[in-house]
């Protein structure tokens, strides 16, 4: 069956619906023909977007070679589907096309010129590759940049053939008549390096980077390819040393770029120096990238340098720097040494917060130097000690118990104060026995102005703490005559006060002291109370 005739007479009839159902068939079925091709140039005419992008179709699968003239000047048509139908027409006559296209690049205007490009990037072979380079150093700077994007579709689906191909015609543009390139011609080819995510591309990158001489935006689009030629590798020693010394560069566009190529590779440990040079950069967009990046690193280096300005940043980096360290195995051993360090109270205790989930993980040792430090404070009455002690009571609470009942006893005799505040320690915690309370209760009795008025009496903590031990069994009264370090006067108000609250050992500690204390003030008062509970 002959479909051409019908077909053709179809593309030329007076109803576009009729128009654009013939152009679809003839795509769909490659018609070919005089009259249909004839019929396809003329509906190219028809000033009707969505016609002329069929008819472009239809020419792109059957033949456009005839219908270039009338295809060019649709390169620059007002929708943009139909520039990218032209592009793609025109791109399907192949090779033999590319002598066309550079003549007219020749007196192309600055929009035609793009499609143009877009239309040697799709052909894609070594002529159209080749003549896209050619042009480059004849565009500015953001035409350049265009030529450069539109390759990156083809590069992507090159095969490796292909991608060696470009790769070699590149890097000869680039080193041919190098001084007669314009930078924007250079980093439009840089661009394309980049996009060939290729590892040999790398050497000429660098070079790039680290010429000092080079335009800023050639330095800048070769740091950029660095991220796609170097891939999925994250361990590049010689590229992290030449970004780190842009990074720290004037020109903060340089500098910002660099330290983003960075933030896709680890940082080795040998230069963790250099970092820190950059987290106490006069530009804190500089020094928060770099902490940030640090807190991804996760390693034991990374965690060092955070360390150090937690402890010695100002306080906004030294606040980032500590939450960057979230997540990080190596924080724990590292947080804790910088703790013994650390003198800014905020500080320390941001940092004890920090390491309260990581207490029982930390050795013994760094365990027993926190609090051993910590009890050094707290015998000499200085401040700082609270951080160190939470942390080391956190990851071993029995030994913290004992190492505190011990200090506390040593400093009961020449310093009952500051026994006493160390006592007040450990009776805070679920480890202090009855014995370590009775002991509070008994300091804290020798400094009590033992009122016995009642009102008084409610807000004595010394009667608070030997109530507390009343209730739970412990024999107070047996407790508090063994004590030597209380007189009669002490046993008088503990004895009133719990004769009065039905306590027998209350009153047994009034006979006591009334025998005792015999025809003195203090017996007659005893006997008094006696009298009077009796």
């Amino acid at each position: 069956m002959n479909v051409i005739d019908p077909l053709a007479k179809m593309l030329l009839s007076d109803s576009i619906e009729k128009q654009i159902a013939a152009a679809v068939v003839i795509a769909e079925l490659k018609v070919k023909g005089p009259a249909v091709a004839s019929g396809l140039e003329t509906a190219l005419a028809s000033d009707i977007p969505i016609l002329q992008r069929h008819a472009l179709v239809a020419l792109a699968r059957t033949g456009a070679k005839k219908a270039l003239p009338k295809i060019f000047p649709l390169l620059t048509a007002h929708d943009s589907d139909v520039r990218r139908a032209a592009i793609t027409a025109i791109a399907s006559v192949g090779d033999e096309v590319v002598p066309l296209l550079k003549r007219r690049l020749i007196d192309a205007s600055a929009e035609e010129r793009r499609a143009l490009d877009g239309v040697l990037a799709e052909l894609g072979g070594k002529d159209a590759f080749s003549a896209l380079l050619s042009n480059l150093g004849s565009r500015d700077e953001e035409a350049a940049r265009a030529s450069a994007v539109a390759v990156r579709q083809r590069v992507k689906e090159a095969d490796g053939n292909e991608r060696r191909s470009y790769l070699t015609q590149v890097e000869r543009f680039l080193s041919e008549k190098k001084k007669e390139r314009s930078e924007g011609a250079v980093a439009a080819a840089l661009k394309i390096l980049g996009y060939l995510e290729d590892e040999r591309t790398v050497p000429t990158l660098l070079s790039y980077v680290v010429g000092k001489k080079e335009p800023t935006v050639v330095r800048q689009e070769a740091m950029i390819a660095l991220r796609f030629a170097l891939g999925a590798k994250k361990d590049a020693p010689k590229v992290v040393d030449a970004l780190l010394d842009v990074a720290g560069d004037a020109d903060r566009t340089l500098a910002t770029t660099a330290l983003h190529t960075l933030g896709t590779l680890d940082i080795p440990a040998t230069m963790m120096k250099r970092l820190e040079k950059l987290v106490s950069h006069p530009d804190s967009g500089r020094s928060r990238f770099v902490i940030e990046h640090l807190g991804r690193q996760k390693d034991e280096g990374s965690a060092k340098l955070l360390a150090r300005v937690v402890v010695s940043g100002d306080k906004e980096r030294s606040t980032a720097a500590l939450a960057a360290l979230h997540d990080n195995d190596a924080a724990g051993a590292v947080l804790a040494r910088a703790l013994l360090e650390v003198e800014d109270m905020d500080r320390a205790w941001a940092i004890g917060n920090f390491l309260r989930p990581f207490a029982k993980k930390l050795t013994k040792g760094l365990r027993a130097e926190l609090l051993e430090l910590a009890l050094a404070r707290l015998a000499k009455g200085t401040r700082g000690f609270e951080p160190l002690l939470d942390v080391a009571r956190g990851g071993d609470p029995d030994t913290a118990a004992d190492a505190l009942r011990e200090l506390a006893k040593k400093l009961k005799k020449g310093n009952p104060d500051k026994s006493e505040t160390v006592f007040s320690i450990l009776c805070r915690s679920d480890r202090a026995t009855s014995e370590d309370r009775y002991e509070l209760a008994s300091l804290l009795l020798r400094k009590s102005r033992r009122d016995t008025r009642k009102e008084l009496r409610a807000s004595d903590e010394s009667l608070r703490q030997l109530t507390m031990l009343a209730r739970k069994g412990f024999d107070v009264g047996g407790a508090l005559r063994k004590d030597r370090a209380l007189g009669l006067e002490e046993m008088f108000y503990v004895g009133f006060h719990f004769s009065e609250e039905s306590m027998d050992f209350g009153r047994d500690l009034l006979e006591d002291v009334a025998k005792k204390a015999g025809r003195t003030k203090i017996g007659k008062m005893a006997k008094n109370k006696l009298e009077i509970t009796s």
